[in-house]
């Protein structure tokens, strides 16, 4: 995507931050636990009634450009794509030089899906690819898998009957990306920081409760990244789940992102229904899952332009 003054259909701003966010240049920021942290359709409510945060002109929404659009010189083009839930095979992948996919992967993270993934991503022309889990992909969390098997043999029969020895390694089986969790890589120049935790929901992996637990996972995001890529999104942004009439985005993520971070990317999934884009002016936030809410694998990838730096 690249941004025309006119339409916002691209290329990140580079001007128009939130009045209410704090200048890189004012030193180090701090994030506290928001204090409507454990309510996020309530927290929404609460910001956009007295700061108007989440209407413009402090955000907007973004359409994707079509993929024959030229990239511009001197930019690299991100292709992100998440939730795909083992289901590639009919994926249109378009031209690009990175390829982002913000987890959910598979269905369990069981170790053939891994593999099955992991072809797929052989097959894809793309320079770089970054990856991070989800909360599908069991396997790759080692708490759950140890809490797993001491508490319940039901639930996931498939990954309760695995032994430790068949997924002790299994981030290994990811040979044809550069997998990260809760680490960064540099890619042409590009510093992007990769984390797959999301606000508990109904006991999946990675998941943590929110407020402190999830601030401290966050706190792990170094300043200066370019390209941030999370499992779930921020609140406010691609977060609305309207069978449940709810917002389901961490706080204590869109805090971290706006406040302290202020990546140029944001790329996420998890909230299939949230599928698009919006920015706030200095981040541009793609949710670009891939499966439907009825997990249909309909949802085209997104790609966006950014400036070489």
């Amino acid at each position: 995507m690249v941004l025309d003054p006119g339409k916002l259909t691209a290329h990140v701003p580079s001007s128009g931050a939130m009045a209410h966010r704090n200048p890189p240049s004012q030193g180090k920021v701090t994030i506290t636990v928001d204090e409507y942290s454990s309510n996020p359709t309530q927290a929404f409510t609460h910001y956009n009634i007295n700061q108007s945060r989440f209407q413009p002109p402090h955000v907007h929404m973004v359409e994707p450009i079509p993929y024959d659009t030229p990239k511009p010189s001197s930019h690299t083009r991100f292709v992100c794509v998440s939730d795909t839930h083992s289901r590639t095979d009919g994926i249109q992948m378009p031209y690009g030089d990175v390829l982002l996919h913000t987890g959910d992967f598979t269905e369990l993270g069981l170790p053939s899906e891994v593999k099955k993934f992991n072809d797929w991503l052989g097959s894809l022309p793309y320079e770089f690819k970054v990856v991070i889990a989800g909360n599908h992909e069991l396997t790759f969390d080692k708490d759950f898998m140890a809490e797993l098997v001491k508490q319940d043999y039901y639930r996931f029969p498939s990954v309760s009957k695995l032994r430790p020895e068949d997924f002790d390694d299994v981030q290994a089986l990811l040979s044809n990306c550069t997998y990260l969790q809760d680490s960064e890589v540099t890619v042409k120049g590009f510093r992007i920081f990769g984390a797959p935790w999301t606000p508990w929901f109904n006991g999946w992996g990675f998941n943590l409760p929110r407020g402190q637990s999830l601030l401290d996972k966050w706190n792990l995001v170094p300043e200066g990244i370019d390209v941030l890529m999370t499992h779930g999104p921020p609140l406010g942004f691609r977060d609305w789940v309207p069978k449940e009439l709810q917002r389901v985005g961490c706080v204590e993520l869109l805090n971290t992102v706006q406040q302290r971070v202020q990546p140029k990317l944001h790329a996420f999934g998890g909230i299939h229904e949230g599928y698009g884009i919006m920015t706030d002016g200095c981040t541009t936030f793609i949710n670009s899952s891939t499966c439907t809410a009825s997990f249909q694998p309909t949802n085209p990838p997104i790609i966006f332009d950014l400036p070489n730096p």
